[in-house]
């Protein structure tokens, strides 16, 4: 489970802004840069006491990776634990909103290669 939990903290510190991403200064956010869905405006006051939502918005993880990352946060940079109907609405948002992104096929497939 920790190998899981450093896995998914290491991806949404060091990953890459995706293209798709607009890069949106601080004071510019509002919850509507966050992917509609109920639980938006919820998810955004309560992350943005800590980080901009870049960091929200170029990841994407299963919902037992969203919830297990609440823990992550709170154990590893002293967040405010998240708990009952709050943390429910957090998770399912991001899980919703933000679910691991499909693989991309290669851009070249050998022609020669065997399956």
């Amino acid at each position: 489970m920790k190998g899981l939990i450093a896995g998914v903290a290491a991806a949404l510190l060091a990953g890459p802004l995706l293209l798709s991403t607009p890069v949106i200064a601080a004071e510019e956010e509002t919850p509507e840069v966050l992917a509609p869905g109920e639980g938006r405006e919820e998810t955004f006051y309560y992350c943005i006491a800590c980080h901009n939502t870049a960091l929200i918005r170029r990841s994407g993880f299963t919902r037992q990776q969203w919830d297990e990352l609440m823990d992550w946060m709170t154990e590893k940079h002293g967040m405010n634990p998240l708990e009952g109907e709050l943390r429910e609405t957090i998770v399912n948002y991001l899980a919703e909103a933000y679910p691991p992104r499909r693989q991309r096929p290669p851009a070249f497939t050998n022609p020669f290669a065997r399956d």
